[in-house]
């Protein structure tokens, strides 16, 4: 009887090392300053508090995001698209084009060493030759999700 409930037993664990570990997710929580400003005109400065939530899942490949930090990725014609996620930061890049012509870029930043996150975009429109620029550094706090 004990024998094959240490079989049972040893089995039960050999099955249960096999299942893939619960995924990692990582969230981050970030808010800081953002400024805005027109360069085609040489003024028109304007920003504000910003607030995002970014997910992490680095088994998975992922990474979730707020429409605006994806604003390249939402046009019909997209240039670039993607993420790189590494242990020290994640990167993420999106370029697109409207129908009517005006390139929209976003690109940000979180070094998780410092909680920090570096946020850069930019808006041309080639036919009024107008240009706005949006940058900001962001505090972070990370925590994790498990799933």
């Amino acid at each position: 009887m004990m024998r094959a409930l240490a079989t049972a037993l040893a089995a039960a664990l050999s099955a249960a090392a096999a299942l893939p570990l619960a995924a990692q997710t990582l969230q981050f929580d970030c808010s800081g300053a953002v400024r805005v400003e027109d360069v085609f005109d040489g003024g028109g400065v304007s920003g504000g508090e910003r607030q995002w939530q970014i997910l992490a899942n680095f088994e998975g490949g992922y990474v979730r995001r707020a429409p605006e930090l994806a604003s390249g990725c939402l046009e019909p014609t997209v240039e670039v698209c993607g993420c790189e996620l590494a242990s020290a930061a994640i990167r993420c890049r999106s370029l697109g084009i409207s129908p009517q012509g005006v390139e929209v870029g976003m690109d940000f930043s979180i070094d998780r060493s410092n909680g920090r996150m570096n946020v850069s975009g930019r808006r041309f429109d080639p036919r009024s030759g107008t240009v706005i620029e949006t940058s900001g550094q962001l505090a972070c706090t990370e925590s994790e999700i498990r799933q």
